[in-house]
């Protein structure tokens, strides 16, 4: 698929000026060949476990990390340990594979990234709202129980990856209109294409088609912050309105106010995904199962428990009936599983 940037917008000198730059930029951030080979290879039905298997365990840090989600509880757990990478490969499936290594791959691009400063952007806010947002990509696919709820999961990690793009190339400019005051994440679109002509929804969908990412990532992430305008193909309708509820609800432990965090949430999750009330309590139980289990993957701490359990407590519904997702689900974490 070949993506119109930016959307139906008319091109602009700004726009032209800010893409020939990103085009030119030596330090844009690159997917790694491994992260390439094994999507290629997940991607062929005729690929051997084996032969998957040996190429990941050409990384040992990426099969450590695979190994840990294998007998992790995010992903069921195993009823034996998961001792190698083929055992690996065979129980979490080749789709949760190849998203889990472009993860770790995307996790070690972001920290290979190092505040400088010129930067225009907080690098550890950055990731924590990617991560926050991954878990709650997946929360969210795990609770209406589609399918391609890895997918969400990576496309939620992945959708701001613009910013860092924007940072390369248009520091000073983003200096200048932070400046002007914001009340949440939306409106950093909003002036980026006013000052710039292009927002880092477009530019990450832009960089991702460069990477050869499949095209349900550009897609997720050139709207994630306007679903309202995706009209083709229907088979990424989920995954394209999941996605942009997922930064949304990053928001909720992000945003330093949190009740207009949730008021937004609860406003935009009225669309074409319908939460009902009765959704989030199991929906945000699943962002708390997955937090310490994610922050390990990452090697991250996304807070202390005290933070995010009390935020976790103000965006719970007070009374919410018991439903069958609700009994299926293990409870929220106690402050041990928080410690990586």
């Amino acid at each position: 698929m070949q993506l119109s940037l930016p959307l139906d917008l008319e091109q602009s000198q700004e726009t032209e000026t800010i893409f020939e730059r990103i085009k030119t930029c030596k330090s844009l951030p690159i997917l790694s060949p491994l992260a390439s080979k094994i999507l290629k290879m997940c991607q062929d039905e005729e690929t051997p476990a084996s032969t998957l298997a040996n190429l990941i365990s050409q990384d040992p840090g990426l099969a450590a990390q695979i190994l840990f989600m294998a007998n992790s509880g995010y992903y069921g757990g195993a009823r034996h340990k998961v001792t190698s990478i083929l055992q690996g490969v065979t129980l979490l499936g080749f789709s949760t594979i190849a998203n889990l290594a472009l993860s770790f791959c995307f996790y070690r691009l972001i920290k290979d990234i190092k505040d400088t400063p010129t930067s225009a952007i907080d690098h550890v806010q950055f990731w924590r709202r990617s991560i926050f947002a991954s878990t709650a990509g997946r929360a969210i696919g795990k609770h209406f129980n589609y399918p391609d709820t890895e997918l969400m999961f990576l496309g939620a990690l992945l959708q701001d990856i613009g910013i860092l793009a924007l940072n390369e190339v248009a520091a000073d400019e983003i200096k200048a209109f932070q400046r002007e005051p914001t009340k949440d994440h939306a409106d950093l679109n909003r002036l980026e294409l006013e000052h710039l002509g292009v927002d880092h929804a477009q530019v990450g969908a832009w960089l991702v088609q460069q990477w050869q990412l499949p095209e349900e990532f550009q897609v997720a992430i050139l709207y994630s912050h306007t679903p309202e305008l995706f009209e083709t193909p229907q088979d990424f309708q989920s995954l394209v309105d999941v996605v942009s509820l997922s930064g949304l609800i990053a928001d909720i432990w992000m945003n330093p106010h949190t009740e207009t965090a949730l008021a937004i949430a609860h406003e935009k999750s009225q669309g074409r995904l319908t939460i009902q009330p009765e959704d989030w309590g199991p929906i945000l139980d699943h962002i708390m199962t997955g937090i310490p289990q994610i922050a390990s993957f990452f090697h991250t701490r996304l807070g202390s428990f005290e933070e995010i359990t009390h935020i976790h407590r103000l965006a719970t519904p007070r009374a919410v009936t018991p439903t069958t997702n609700d009994l299926r689900h293990p409870a929220s974490p106690n402050r041990e599983s928080f410690r990586s």
